[in-house]
């Protein structure tokens, strides 16, 4: 409502030029401008730009009215006016006063006007109205420059007709409808995007169906293994003049069924082997003895792989002339049978605990404490720790986030960063582990976390428990608190010792544009089944570029200059959550250390695991992760590999 009374002096004085005397109408209009600039000044409220530039613009106008002859105003009071009320609208967004988001302001709280997502919304509809402001003006001067006997009064000379009054009011419609109608329009688009991102409920692994045998035709595949090793299949017995079909299939956490597929030519001795074959056609092209995992795809409308909390089934066939020849069902999981895993408590905190099978060290057990991402929980590290427990490491992971009490909340706002260094000190304090032989494992912001917690604390946790950082996807610099409406203003991700850690913005309203877009698209997407993703990247990079602008640093400000304790930092070349790569070569470069290591794996996106899993469909909760197939499939493996020879160097 207070939009419309902002635009009331205009309206009054579009109705009345034009029908009656040039002063009167110019006097009522700025009375009323007056009038709409004292009650606002008078409510307690700051002077809005598009009130006191409009009572100036009619104050000017009055004036000119008394002074010039009604045959000039009559061709020029009304383009004039168009003229000054473009002006002012310009001048507002010009001086950081965009007169829509003045308005907005009133019918929203303090801290959502303080977003740069408003900022971004509200900018942006004030260039619009900037625009058709524009267009009124210039259109307004037509009939005088065109023809000097035009007048704003004439009713039966089209041009004036035309351009003084159905032109400049029709664009002044359309404009007033799409901002009348963008925000509702949004916010039932935004829910339909949002309830695509609903996250989906675990399910039981169905039974496997029944193995088919052949007289002729062999299938071979390990019977058990775990996710970080190896998938060869190997099919012998085969006809080298003909081809077949293999097919890798499994049904993921939520009871997704995932597959690949790909088609062989025997050898001449009729064999097939994954790990040294590549195939004629399919999801794969290479030979890679991992390939029928990494290469399968889900069901439409599938996200993320998840891997079951257990064993998880795959079901390898082998097909002839589109036959089925011969079928097997084997078991992948998380750790060898002899590892040990158990959920705990460190620090009142949840965590789980993967031992080592064989007996425990004179020292105790090297351990590595982990922290996921801001998925909260532990349950994405129960894969890694068991990983590492496999190759002989007493592995920890450690829940750093709140548990949300709705499903909106935000989870990593104004977090103790005492957690981090506090759940070291409990994992070393383990009765069967050896406290000077220790490395930390983060995640995305559970690094974030990990590296502002340990640049806090100094040489002195160096002193006593750690001995070397590994850094997946991470950051190098605390990030302003980001929430799921955009981010929360002058508020910081972390503190230490109750004072929040100084926080570089990050200007979500650069994502307006991607979440117009996908609010226009939802309806089409969900028809063809295609997700709608959020790419987060512009926001943190723009952020990082205006940190860069503030600090002397030539890449910007960098947490890793304070750690104490060598680093591996692995990123992504293609992560589209955040800039990782970026970062991790700032973190490394800011510390000038031989011992840090820095791996940035090509085509890989934001998720980057220990294992070998399906690598299609990077992206959960309507957030893109960015990457490739192949790029993270690579990325796994890299990072396994370069993960268990840092802890050698480290630990051993």
């Amino acid at each position: 409502m207070s939009f419309v009374l902002g635009f009331a002096p205009w309206i009054l004085f579009w109705v009345l030029v034009g029908n009656t005397g040039f002063v009167v109408a110019v006097a009522c209009a700025t009375g009323v401008a007056l009038l709409a600039t004292t009650v606002t000044r008078a409510s307690g409220r700051r002077w809005r730009s598009l009130d006191v530039g409009t009572a100036v613009v009619f104050v000017v106008l009055l004036i000119a009215a008394i002074a010039l002859d009604d045959s000039v105003l009559e061709r020029w009071l009304q383009p004039v006016g168009n003229l000054g009320l473009f002006l002012v609208a310009l001048v507002g967004v010009l001086v950081g006063r965009p007169f829509v988001r003045e308005y907005a302001a009133d019918a929203v709280d303090d801290v959502t006007a303080r977003t740069d997502g408003f900022r971004a919304v509200t900018l942006a509809m004030t260039w619009m109205w900037v625009g058709a402001f524009a267009v009124m003006t210039a259109v307004s001067f037509v009939p005088p420059i065109v023809d000097g006997s035009a007048t704003v009064r004439d009713a039966d000379r089209p041009l004036s007709v035309v351009c003084y009054w159905v032109i400049p009011f029709v664009v002044l419609g359309v404009a007033g409808a799409v901002s009348g109608a963008f925000p509702p329009w949004f916010d039932r688009q935004s829910a339909k995007v949002a309830a695509r991102a609903a996250p989906a409920t675990p399910v039981d692994q169905p039974a496997a169906p029944p193995d088919i045998a052949d007289d002729t035709v062999t299938l071979e595949l390990p019977v058990a293994t775990r996710h970080d090793e190896p998938f060869v299949v190997t099919v012998a017995g085969l006809d080298p003049d003909t081809d077949v079909d293999l097919e890798c299939t499994g049904v993921d956490l939520v009871g997704r069924r995932w597959a690949s597929h790909a088609r062989f030519t025997p050898t001449s001795d009729g064999t097939v082997d994954t790990g040294r074959d590549a195939p004629r056609d399919g999801d794969w092209s290479v030979a890679d003895p991992a390939a029928p995992i990494w290469a399968m795809r889900p069901e439409p409308g599938g996200e993320m792989f998840v891997p079951p909390a257990d064993a998880w089934t795959v079901t390898v066939t082998v097909r002839r002339d589109g036959q089925d020849v011969v079928r097997r069902s084997v078991s992948r999981s998380h750790a060898d049978d002899d590892v040990r895993v158990e959920d705990v408590e460190l620090g009142g905190r949840a965590a789980v605990v993967a031992r080592p099978d064989g007996d425990r060290p004179p020292a105790g057990w090297p351990v590595v404490v982990c922290f996921g991402g801001s998925e909260g929980g532990v349950d994405s590290q129960r894969s890694t720790v068991a990983m590492l427990a496999s190759h002989g490491r007493l592995a920890v992971a450690v829940s750093w986030v709140d548990e949300p009490t709705a499903p909106d909340e935000a989870t990593v706002v104004d977090i103790p960063l005492e957690r981090f260094t506090r759940a070291i000190t409990e994992a070393c304090a383990l009765d069967d582990v050896n406290p000077l032989s220790v490395v930390c494992v983060g995640i995305s912001r559970g690094a974030e976390g990990l590296v502002a917690a340990v640049a806090m604390a100094g040489s002195a946790i160096r002193e006593t428990v750690l001995s070397g950082l590994v850094l997946v996807s991470p950051s190098s610099v605390s990030w302003q608190a980001v929430g799921p409406d955009g981010d929360i203003p002058d508020t910081s991700s972390w503190r230490w010792s109750g004072v929040p850690v100084p926080a570089v913005p990050v200007p979500t309203g650069r994502l307006m544009p991607q979440l117009v877009a996908e609010a226009a698209t939802v309806g089409r997407d969900i028809d063809r089944g295609r997700p709608s993703l959020l790419r987060l990247w512009p926001a943190y990079a723009a952020g990082l570029d205006a940190a860069i602008v503030a600090t002397p640093l030539p890449d910007g400000p960098s947490l890793g200059s304070d750690v104490p304790v060598p680093v591996l930092c692995i990123a992504g070349a293609d992560d589209a959550l955040w800039p990782s790569a970026r970062m991790a070569h700032t973190l490394v470069q800011a510390r000038h250390s031989d011992d840090d290591r820095l791996v940035v794996v090509p085509g890989a996106g934001h998720l980057i695991r220990f294992g070998e899993f399906p690598t299609a469909a990077q992206w959960t909760g309507g957030i893109a992760f960015g990457g490739d197939r192949v790029g993270q499939a690579l990325a796994q493996r890299t990072a396994r590999g370069e993960v268990l020879e840092f802890l050698a160097r480290i630990l051993d």
